[in-house]
Order: structure tokens, then sequence, then C-alpha cells
């Protein structure tokens, strides 16, 4: 190559010429994008989708987020139906004029009567047509799809609250517990079709732990007047959180868990890291027959499994780290203005063991009632234990497999202090 063609080539990409080059690009790229409508104008963005089974139809609710001017937040419900999901889905965008947009969908929110019938149809539709992704939240809610879908609105436009916040507003904590299509999809197809869902309640009664959300007529609830009069509340509609989950088999609704059991069962689970625990009737030379709560400010959980010869034995070492939070006793005390003592007492500590330990044996009988493995004792067992565990489960059968297993709990109490 002569010095004379080298010299054309290098002007050809000088400085000047390079950003000449990169508008021609841009210019090329944007041409056939501008006379198409946007986005906005051809699809709708649905964040919350209900469903719901009616006799032989299903039926379909969106909360759909339409961009505003001004930044703020504006939703709409559309609901519709047909003999299957699908078509549900398509008699909404039929009515809107537009593609419904599955990709920012945040909650799935699936009724009763589906949930008893089984949920996977659902699901599968919403992942492989509908794209919607594997993170989304599920949610069993109980009560009329449509004054579900309206108080999940009126929440997030009235009360400036999520949802999925409520749901999981932190999952350390003991009470709580998240659920979502990928976790549901991996214990469905597990050997033991395990699954599990937070389950929110719409209730015309306004309870210890409910968000009034709105009225019969659909508008988004006022606040509350302060001059005792009760005209107009048995039209209220409520929206209620009290920790209740769903636990399905194959696939299918199977029990509800109280929020009592879903704390039990937590502290087998890492996951959960925080929580509290009501102590009654302490007493030694600090506390007469107190009631002490506890703080957990972190807690470990190491499941083991074994065999000593053919008996399976599930070793189970908790430790919890505490603060005391509260003491409370009828008479006066003392001891407990001695603000240099050390609280931490051994009657306390033991007192913590017997009941967290009472806890733990009562899920373990749940899960042995209701044949449930909360515990992953199945899991690992077999990934841990395999022959082992292959040659326990073809003599007791896979229906049985929990009923033997011995269970040795183990438990550490510190202070923080």
């Amino acid at each position: 190559m002569t010095a004379e063609k080298k010299k054309k080539i290098k002007s050809l990409f000088s400085p000047r010429k390079l950003i000449v080059w990169l508008f021609v690009l841009i210019l090329i790229l944007t041409i056939p994008t501008i006379n198409q409508p946007s986005m906005s104008k051809t699809h709708a963005i649905v964040t919350m989708m209900a469903v719901e089974q009616e006799d032989d139809m299903i039926k379909v609710a969106t909360m759909v987020l339409t961009p505003a001017q001004d930044k703020q937040p504006n939703y709409q419900i559309y609901s519709g139906e047909g003999s299957t999901i699908g078509e549900a889905v398509d008699s909404i965008s039929l009515a809107l004029g537009k593609e419904m947009g599955f990709a920012q969908c945040e909650i799935m929110a699936l009724g009763e009567k589906i949930c008893a019938d089984g949920v996977i149809k659902v699901l599968d539709y919403m992942t492989r047509t509908k794209k919607v992704q594997r993170n989304t939240i599920l949610v069993n809610f109980s009560g009329e799809l449509e004054d579900f879908a309206q108080a999940v609105m009126n929440l997030s436009l009235e009360k400036q609250l999520k949802l999925e916040s409520i749901i999981n507003f932190d999952k350390r904590y003991i009470l709580a517990d998240d659920s979502n299509i990928d976790k549901f999809y991996i214990g469905y197809y597990s050997p033991i079709s395990l699954g599990l869902m937070t389950k929110i309640k719409i209730e015309d009664e306004q309870s210890y732990n409910s968000i009034e959300v709105s009225s019969a007529s659909g508008q988004p609830a006022q606040p509350s007047s302060s001059s005792g009069d009760s005209g107009g509340e048995s039209e209220k509609k409520y929206l209620v959180n009290d920790g209740t989950v769903s636990i399905f088999k194959r696939g299918k609704k199977y029990i509800d868990m109280t929020q009592d059991e879903v704390k039990k069962a937590n502290y087998f689970i890492n996951d959960a890291q925080k929580g509290t625990v009501v102590v009654e009737n302490v007493s030694d030379h600090i506390y007469d027959n107190a009631q002490v709560v506890i703080n957990i400010v972190k807690k470990d959980t190491k499941l083991t499994p074994r065999f000593e010869g053919d008996r399976p034995i599930y070793d189970i070492k908790l430790s919890l780290t505490i603060i005391i939070d509260e003491v409370v006793e009828e008479g006066p005390n003392e001891n407990l203005l001695r603000r240099n003592q050390d609280f931490f007492t051994d009657a306390l500590v033991e007192k913590i063991k017997e009941q967290v330990g009472e806890d733990m044996y009562s899920i373990i009988d749940y899960c042995k009632t209701n044949d449930i493995d909360l515990l992953d004792v199945y899991k690992r067992f077999y990934a841990l234990k395999n022959r082992e565990f292959e040659d326990y489960l073809s003599r007791v059968g896979i229906e049985n497999y929990l009923n033997d297993i011995q269970y040795n709990i183990t438990i550490d109490v510190k202070s923080e202090n």
C-alpha cells in the first residue's frame, strides 16, 4: 500500500469525519421508527394481574399503568373473561385496543377457586406466552376478584403503598414469607411437589391488621371521620394480611398455615433472621414470675441428615442471638431497676430454650400430621445421604417417609451484649 493510499484512508477516520459517520448511522437507525406510534399507544403496561375461576369461565383483572405528564402514577383496572386464560387476556386487549404487556407485572394474584382447581395452567401460559418474569410474586387471595383488584389499585394511589412491599416487607423476619413463580416451579417439579404463597384477604370488617382500601361503590377509601358516626361502615372493604401462608401440593391448594405456624416453621429456615419470643413464668434471683419478651437479632440454623444403621436422623442446631425487649411483672420489682446487673440469667435462657424447642417440635408434628415437608427433609437427605435414603424410601414409601425420622434439636442462646 502506497503512502498516498494510507493518507486517504487515515483522512476518512479523522475526528471530524467520525462525527459525520456517527450522525449518518444514527439517522439510518432512527428513520424507520419515526412514524411508528409510541409504545404507550400500542401496549398496556400491566403491573398486577388477578385470576379467578367462575363456573366454566376464567376471569382476569389487570392493573394497568398509564404514563402521565405530571409523572404521578395513574392506574386503571381492566377485566375480562374467557373459557381459557388466553381468551380472558385477549378479551381485555380487544376492549382496550392494545397488546397487554406483562414484563413489568410485579404481582400475580390467584383466587381460591383457581387455586383449588390447579394453578400450573395459569403459570405456564403466563410465563411461556406472555413472558411474565419468573421473579413475579405469587399471592393467593380470598374475596371477589373485582374487590381485590380495586383494593390493590387504591392501596397504590391513596396509601402510597405497594402490595409487594406489604407481603415481603423484609423476608428476614420470622413472621414473613415470600414466594415467586420461580420458587413455586422448583417446588412443584420436586418429588414432594410442594409450594407456598402468601394469602391476602379482602373483608368487609376492619381488624387489627387491615388497611381500608375501598368502598362498595369502587371509589377510593376516604379518611375516617373522628365524629364517631358509623354510617356506611358496612360498605367499606379492607385488605388483610394476617401472616397466613397457603400451602400447595401438586399445584393445588392444600391447606393454610397461620402466622403462628409460619413463625415456628421459619426457625428451620436461615433466611428468616429476626423475630420475637414471649417467655412466661420466669423466676430467679432477678425475676418474679415475669413475662419476658425476647427480640431475636440473629439466627443461624444448621440441618444435618445422617443415618444410624437403617434409622434416619435429622440433627437440627439452632443458634439465637437475642436482646431483652420487655419485662412484665404483676408487682413492683426493684431488681429490674438495677441496670448494672446481668438480666441474661440461666433461668431465662432455659425458659427460652424450652419455649422455642416446644415450638419447633410442634411444627414437626404439624408436618407429619399433614404430610407436608416444610423442613427440607427430602431434599437434604437425598442430596447428602442418597444411597441410604433411597433404601429407606424403598422400605417405607414416599408417602410415609416423614413419620419414621428421628429429629434431634439443639438450641444455643446468647445475648447480643
